[in-house]
């Protein structure tokens, strides 16, 4: 009984202190929250594949969502903070970035599989050109080789 007394006086405790935090000047909408995080869980999820090939071609995948929704990292940051203190509201967020992920499940299923068929026949091609250059080589060494005359 104690115990559970005790958790009380915390919780009530706690809850006192939580101070709200102020709504930001430039607040990111709840649409727009969710179609940032529905990215940047794709990114986080991609497993360093996909964000290979864009960092290999001059794309930052962050700075890249953040520069597409017109938005920084500081904004975002106080955004994600704000909406963090109503749990209600950012469950609902965290919620409809499931709903898309679902959706969409079969998309970037397929989407993996392509890129790892399409590596893996790159990764053929080139193992094919490696054994017909060794070939070649191998033929254009022996004809460089002074012929054998039996005297």
């Amino acid at each position: 009984m104690k115990k559970i007394f005790f958790i009380i006086v915390i919780l009530f405790g706690c809850n006192k202190n939580i101070q709200k935090t102020p709504t930001p000047d430039n607040l990111i909408s709840e649409e727009k929250m969710v179609d940032v995080i529905y990215e940047m869980t794709l990114i986080s999820v991609s497993k360093g594949v996909n964000r290979r090939i864009l960092e290999n071609n001059g794309v930052i995948p962050e700075k890249y969502i953040f520069e597409k929704y017109n938005i920084d990292s500081l904004q975002f940051v106080l955004s994600n903070e704000f909406y963090s203190n109503d749990l209600n509201k950012y469950l609902d967020i965290y919620n409809r970035v499931k709903e898309k992920l679902q959706e969409n499940k079969q998309i970037i299923m397929d989407s993996i599989e392509n890129y790892k068929k399409d590596r893996a026949k790159r990764s053929l091609e080139i193992k094919k050109g490696e054994r017909s250059n060794t070939i070649d080589s191998i033929k254009m060494k022996r004809s460089m080789m002074p012929l054998k005359t039996n005297n």
